[in-house]
């Protein structure tokens, strides 16, 4: 009979053992009677002779197995019926423990998804990422003629590529909207197991020549969505960009792609470039970026992913390399300029572990993150500390329990196990309720970390990782909190308790007396500190990136984005639509200095190029790199950039003048120093014809945290294959209506233009510091959470103290201490404990806010100023908690503390 068989038979088992014991005993009484022994006698002598029944029916539990459970159970039963007793303590500690908990789930719940999880493919250990290493930073860009070559250098290797993701433009019949999309080589879905949920996927069929099949293929979340799972979408239609597409199939439901917090909503063949205008993330080098990308070496644009075993990595890493080693060296042969072709031959091709994908969220989130899981397991780790300072009140409160069940023959472990399971049961609550409470703060969080109020597209099942998690974190704080005091109360004195009838005596809280209830008081405020002191960096932080000089005017910018090369505007047509867009903005009440650009400030979009200074041609790298504007006359005025020297923009800079050029403070002190820049000429090849008429202010158009780049400003007249992409106006009267006004506007000029977005550069400024933001908000909730719990832990602690020490205060003010005495006794050793836990939080702190440097901004790590107020905050929240029970000391009657004595 298995363990388990006799646990579930238990009771059966427990009345055939009774039926046996009392067989044997009556056998023993026959026999006995039938040597002349009277029946009563005849029992006892047969009982004596046993020696017990109930001592050996204990030692056949003890030999089933089983006995462990059957202890637990009950332990677990008593734990419930003291939780009933005591309600208000244990909504208390659930709800402490579950916020704790929670809080600790949600933050891993994100980190796990944009960190730690594998993709949704098939083996993803598998997968790996291409990277061009050797220069400043990763390089994931290929063209899609070097895919082509490696495939057929290395067979042995299976190699995909996709694009960026970027928005493309769907005509409707409600109108033009947009989705997310990606051009993927034909072997794309084979490479990552994909599979189709309906239809088909798109295959090496699909992407044979430029321009070649117009297929598209649909997320299943974007089916469910726009096309109602309806199996009739397989073989329509779906305009995109302006072309018809046939749906031929629909992926796997759960997969989005592998850029972790972005979902793909449609897929297309990457021959399909020109065909669909895509003008996504490149680097065109010594090539046509009109033409089709498909067949130029040098447009860049795809990232190749390769599926290679962990036990042929090293080779097949090194067969990618010697490949792209000799075409590296080919292309840098060609170049004339022996700093460029150094530089190009810098290049290598190296495996970057792919397994967890791409994420631009993951660089700006990692640091938070972690400074956010630290917060949150200082929170936990108070609410432990505060419940162990409690249930050391209570567990004085149950001494007379404790000391008679010692006294009946309980052994101390025994002690110790009770309370121990009554400490585990409390977590497990907790752990449950944080459990609930994880799913609803991770979406909160995922709304907070966003840059435009909603959600970022992760998911957070709650899988086996997550309740791993969570119950680790269960048991580890059941453990924290309940072990110091059970096996305190295990060892009580057997008889003071006695003595005292019942009622308990001394105090944790008595002058020159540190114990451990003491020791959990000041870790609390220690933390509590540490917390506060990180609370107030971050707030300061945020604080000062939203009050630093940007550079324009963020307060009455209104800013349209939109994208005339999706809704298929012909270029001939361009200078039009602007004329007609900046007209019919200037015409909005109260707007003044409409004008147009390519990416703007804060938008997150970039456009880098090296170019060469007629009188420095040697720069190579990032010392030659500038950053690309383009815009129309006025926008300097629209944005609010001062122009510092020389002149802007005019109406007449078209192709039939010279070329020109405005730069900022930066790049004009870059490559020329202390000389004027003003008529001084640049270019991207010899001979440099871009001149340079004016120099405007430097604006820090990446966000407050950013470097100001060296700017060159380009006017849209002189560069018509540039497309403009934000419509700037500077608002007369309250935002809101120009926001309307504007879009109104857009709609007005060309209904095919589908408008992305209508803000303010006030709030394109602040979704820069998201992450700042982030942390400065959660970091001050966490910390004035953290001091309130400590508190509460404090103030119930001082109070049972008071409580306990009612007959020495009586006695005290008997023989004559004051009122004001006996408070100023409570209080004192109140600011004391919180003194020491300060002095104690410093100490922890000081240290540790070194690894915040990178995350501040404007002030030190060690400013005075969160230093001062955290410690202000804490004494006025100790005395706060210390003044309650100081006053209920100072009123305490002696008569009747001393008839209760």
């Amino acid at each position: 009979m298995t363990w388990l068989t006799r646990l579930v038979r238990r009771d059966r088992l427990e009345r055939e053992l009774d039926a046996e014991l009392q067989f044997h005993v009556a056998e023993e009484a026959a026999r006995l009677e039938a040597d002349g022994v009277s029946p009563a006698e005849a029992r006892r002598r047969a009982l004596a002779a046993f020696g017990g029944v109930e001592p050996i029916k204990e030692q056949a539990r003890d030999a089933r197995g089983t006995r462990w459970l059957e202890d637990l159970s009950r332990d677990v039963r008593y734990a419930f019926r003291m939780m009933r007793r005591s309600p208000m303590f244990t909504l208390a500690a659930v709800a402490s423990l579950a916020v704790g908990i929670g809080a600790n789930a949600a933050i891993f719940s994100i980190s796990d998804a944009l960190l730690l999880r594998p993709l949704d493919v098939t083996r993803p250990n598998e997968l790996s990422f291409l990277n061009r290493a050797g220069y400043s930073q990763p390089n994931y860009r290929f063209s899609y003629p070097g895919l082509i070559r490696l495939q057929q250098a290395v067979p042995d290797v299976q190699l995909a590529a996709a694009s960026s993701t970027v928005r493309f433009q769907l005509d409707r019949e409600s109108g033009a909207e947009l989705a997310l999309g990606q051009l993927v080589s034909g072997t794309w879905f084979d490479l990552l197991g994909v599979h189709a949920a309906a239809g088909r996927l798109i295959g090496a069929s699909d992407a044979e020549a430029p321009g070649g099949a117009p297929v598209v293929v649909l997320s299943h979340d974007f089916w469910m969505r726009d096309f109602g799972a309806d199996p009739r979408a397989i073989g329509g239609s779906l305009r995109v960009n302006g072309v018809p597409l046939t749906i031929v199939g629909v992926t796997a439901k759960g997969f989005s792609g592998i850029n972790v917090g972005t979902r793909v909503d449609l897929w297309a063949p990457v021959t399909m470039q020109q065909d669909l205008r895509f003008r996504g993330n490149a680097s065109i080098d010594d090539a046509d970026g009109s033409k089709p990308w498909v067949t130029q070496d040098g447009v860049s644009w795809l990232t190749i992913v390769a599926r290679v075993t962990p036990v042929n990595l090293a080779e097949s890493s090194a067969q990618i390399a010697a490949v792209r080693k000799h075409e590296t060296e080919e292309a840098a042969a060609k170049i004339a300029s022996i700093p460029q072709r150094n530089f190009r031959l810098r290049e290598r091709v190296e495996l970057v572990p792919g397994a967890r994908g791409q994420s631009s969220l993951r660089d700006n989130f990692s640091q938070p993150l972690a400074v956010l899981m630290v917060t949150v397991a200082a929170v936990l780790l108070i609410a432990c500390a505060n419940l162990a300072s409690l249930l050391l009140a209570r567990s004085a409160a149950r001494g007379r329990e404790f000391a008679l069940r010692l006294s009946l023959g309980a052994g101390r472990g025994r002690i110790t196990r009770q309370l121990l399971t009554e400490c585990l049961t409390l977590a497990g609550l907790g752990g449950l309720a944080g459990l609930g409470l994880a799913q609803l703060g991770g979406h909160a969080l995922l709304v907070l970390a966003s840059s435009t109020g909603r959600a970022i597209p992760l998911d957070l099942p709650v899988d086996w990782r997550l309740i791993t998690f969570t119950g680790a974190a269960t048991l580890v704080s059941g453990v924290l909190f309940g072990l110091g005091p059970a096996i305190r109360a295990s060892r009580p004195s057997l008889v003071d308790p006695l003595k005292a009838g019942g009622r308990a005596t001394g105090g944790e809280l008595r002058p020159g007396k540190f114990g451990f209830g003491k020791i959990l008081i000041a870790l609390q405020v220690a933390l509590s500190f540490a917390l506060l002191v990180g609370a107030l960096l971050f707030l300061r932080t945020f604080r000062n990136l939203i009050g630093a000089d940007s550079g324009f005017d963020r307060t009455q910018v209104v800013v349209a984005m939109f994208d005339p090369v999706l809704s298929g505007v012909p270029p001939a047509q361009l200078p039009d639509l602007y004329g007609r867009l900046i007209e019919r903005a200037n015409a909005i009440p109260g707007a003044s200095r409409a004008s147009l650009a390519l990416t703007g400030p804060v938008t997150g979009s970039q456009r880098v190029s090296s170019i060469l200074i007629e009188s420095e041609p040697m720069r190579v790298g990032k010392d030659a790199d500038v950053r690309e504007e383009y815009v129309t006359p006025d926008f300097f005025q629209a944005v609010g950039m001062a122009l510092l020297r020389g002149r802007p923009f005019a109406a007449d800079d078209d192709a039939r003048k010279t070329k020109v050029a405005v730069v900022n403070e930066t790049m004009a002190r870059h490559f020329f120093g202390t000389t004027d820049p003003i008529g001084h000429h640049f270019g991207y090849d010899a001979p440099a014809d871009v001149e340079i008429i004016g120099v405007v202010r430097d604006a820090r158009v990446d966000g407050p945290k950013d470097d100001v780049p060296s700017m060159v400003y380009y006017p849209f007249a002189q560069n018509p294959n540039e497309f403009a992409r934000n419509l700037y106006i500077r608002a007369g009267g309250p935002v809101e209506a120009a926001e309307s006004a504007l879009r109104s506007a857009v709609t007005a000029v060309n209904r095919t233009l589908a408008v992305r977005e209508v803000t303010t550069l006030e709030a394109l400024n602040e979704r820069s510091v998201t992450e700042d933001r982030l942390v400065s908000q959660l970091t001050g909730v966490f910390g004035l959470l953290a001091v309130g719990v400590a508190c509460l832990g404090l103030y119930g602690t001082v109070a049972y103290s008071v409580v306990r020490r009612t007959n020495e205060i009586g006695v005290r003010m008997a023989l004559g201490a004051t009122r004001g005495s006996v408070g100023w006794l409570v209080l004192r050793e109140t600011l004391l404990l919180v003194g020491a836990g300060g002095v104690l939080g410093l100490a922890i702190v000081w240290p540790l806010l070194t690894y915040l440097t990178t995350l501040l901004y404007g002030i030190s790590p060690h400013d005075p100023v969160a230093f001062a107020g955290a410690a202000t905050g804490l004494l006025l929240a100790g005395a706060l908690a210390g003044a309650i029970p100081a006053w209920r000391a100072s009123r305490v009657d002696p008569l009747t503390a001393l008839r209760a004595e």
